[in-house]
């Protein structure tokens, strides 16, 4: 394991971790520069990477796909994202590779490209519990998730959902908004958002877009890599 302290900005540390280390060394040089005194480091990748991994204990993980991300990659970013916060990096613009990495249970995205600020940003946003993903990539995750029956999938906890919260979080699977879904069963906005809150708490999530990439990681993948 080659590990490099960087210095410190708040917060816990990273771990950057990925196929080709010459880009590891890239990002962790770009990260360097200029930073306050957050520590980070370098992991080399191999069989054994959730095991460092864990030994580490990052509060974020960076993890780059490569140029051709697969689904070894893809089963890599589920193992990690189960030991901390993980953002993949790829080498393309294929949206698909994104949701799939979102489905993985990745809390974010970035196109290898991305500059380095943007990049820090994205690891603050999620390590204060954010989902970090372009628009583009939302939209295709909506879109899919509209795809699918209106009736939710199983998800972890959904047993304790009512009744009336499962019947929302269909609507929310379909893509429906919170003037839809009041619409829809013919209640306010205010209660929709109440209801909301209720199935964030008992689903352990925080946000809306979480709800979603959870239902769509319970629910088989269309989505082809490549």
């Amino acid at each position: 394991m080659s590990v490099r302290a960087l210095s410190r900005v708040g917060g816990g540390s990273v771990a950057i971790a990925g196929v080709e280390p010459s880009y590891c060394r890239r990002l962790l040089q770009s990260l360097r520069a200029g930073n306050g005194s957050r520590p980070i480091s370098t992991i080399a990748a191999g069989d054994d990477l959730p095991k460092q991994i864990a030994a580490s204990m990052p509060s974020v993980i960076l993890f780059d796909l490569g140029s051709s991300p697969d689904a070894k990659g893809l089963a890599i970013v589920s193992a990690l994202s189960a030991l901390a916060k993980t953002i993949v990096l790829a080498g393309t613009d294929d949206d698909g590779v994104a949701v799939q990495a979102l489905k993985a249970g990745a809390a974010g995205f970035c196109p290898r490209d991305t500059p380095t600020e943007l990049l820090r940003r994205a690891v603050q946003l999620v390590e204060a519990g954010e989902i970090w993903v372009g628009r583009r990539v939302m939209v295709r995750l909506i879109e899919e998730l509209a795809l699918r029956t209106a009736a939710p999938p199983a998800i972890a906890n959904g047993a304790q959902l009512t009744p009336r919260e499962r019947e929302l979080v269909g609507l929310v699977a379909g893509g429906a908004n919170n003037k839809d879904i009041a619409r829809r069963l013919a209640i306010s906005v205010k209660t929709v958002k109440t209801h909301l809150t209720s199935i964030f708490k008992k689903l352990g999530l925080s946000t809306r877009l979480e709800l979603a990439v959870a239902i769509g990681r319970s629910a088989p993948s269309r989505t082809k890599v490549g």
